[in-house]
């Protein structure tokens, strides 16, 4: 990574660690920074451009902080902002519409980046669960307003559209993960 590269990359550090600061993943007391941490090293191990891992790092700042898209294209760029906004989802919708729309953005528009990015993210999200599966049971289902059978139905219509990076080993540990969980 160039000298460039890493400032930019510490400066999205800091930054998401500001956006995210006191929250928690959902049902735990771990500090949300983990999910954004953990993003940007599956990208990161996949070799993935410095914007896709900082993108990683931001990917959740226009959904669940204050962030603006202006914040972002400012400090990071454009290639950065749209890589966020391709991972965010709208929250006035319904948590059905929101998964079906990112569903259906990655089996009709998304660019193998933004499905790079997505992967990641969906990737930590399993990670985080069956963590937390292996300490509580199938009670970890409870933490979720729509249960299991409605995170299989997700999990599962993301990776039918994910074919196209199915050589990177993020996407074999996705499958897996859905395998073990569902």
């Amino acid at each position: 990574m160039p000298y460039q590269g890493k400032i930019k990359l510490h400066q999205a550090i800091v930054f998401a660690t500001q956006a995210h600061h006191g929250q928690t993943r959902k049902g735990s007391d771990v500090p949300y920074m983990i999910h954004p941490f953990e993003t940007a090293q599956i990208l990161t191990e996949a070799g993935c451009t410095d914007e896709v891992v900082i993108a990683g790092l931001l990917h959740d700042t226009l959904e669940d902080t204050e962030t603006s898209s202006n914040e972002i294209s400012s400090a990071f760029g454009l290639k950065v902002l749209g890589l966020v906004l391709a991972a965010s989802e709208d929250k006035r919708k319904s948590w059905e519409a929101r998964k079906q729309d990112t569903i259906d953005y990655l089996a009709s528009q998304a660019d193998l980046d933004e499905m790079l990015l997505i992967c990641a993210d969906k990737l930590s999200n399993l990670r985080s669960i069956r963590i937390a599966r292996d300490t509580c049971g199938e009670a970890v289902w409870d933490r979720f307003k729509r249960g299991k059978d409605k995170q299989k139905w997700y999990y599962e219509g993301v990776l039918d559209t994910l074919s196209p990076i199915r050589d990177y080993a993020m996407y074999d540990e996705f499958k897996r993960l859905i395998g073990e969980l569902f």
